[in-house]
């Protein structure tokens, strides 16, 4: 009886390539998890960061300032929608045309549905362009 090579499908799934991402067969995945995203909201929370209602105008104004709060942690797209931001790259991207400085790296997470999901961004505040007030406009 011949032995089978098994293929890394039987086995649950491809096993990724360096090219991919993968080095070793190990990938960082963010386990965004309920209770991951419920601790965080509790804490964005008691830092007092939190929408008063659901207008972009606010949803804008709290992501800038949880952005600013959270530094170099950032806040992935499942994070700010836990925390009541929707839209968020529609978000970001209006905070970047009032001048704020706020960049993206994709990354990986296991969600709450216990599926990993590739390429989410994670944004992270850099700070004001030189050339810009850093104000923002809040009218709708």
């Amino acid at each position: 009886m011949t032995s089978k090579k098994q293929n890394a499908s039987d086995k649950g799934g491809a096993r990724p390539t360096k090219l991919a991402g993968g080095v070793g067969g190990q990938i960082k995945v963010l386990k965004c998890s309920d209770q991951y995203i419920s601790k965080l909201r509790r804490e964005v929370r008691k830092a007092g960061l939190f929408l008063r209602d659901t207008t972009g105008r606010s949803q804008r104004e709290a992501l800038l300032n949880i952005l600013q709060y959270l530094g170099g942690r950032g806040l992935n797209t499942p994070e700010a929608v836990g925390l009541g931001v929707y839209r968020v790259a529609t978000r970001v991207h209006e905070l970047q045309e009032a001048g704020y400085l706020i960049t993206s790296h994709p990354e990986r997470i296991e969600g709450p549905d216990g599926l990993v999901h590739c390429r989410i961004a994670r944004y992270v505040f850099s700070g004001v362009k030189a050339d810009a007030q850093g104000k923002l406009d809040l009218g709708e």
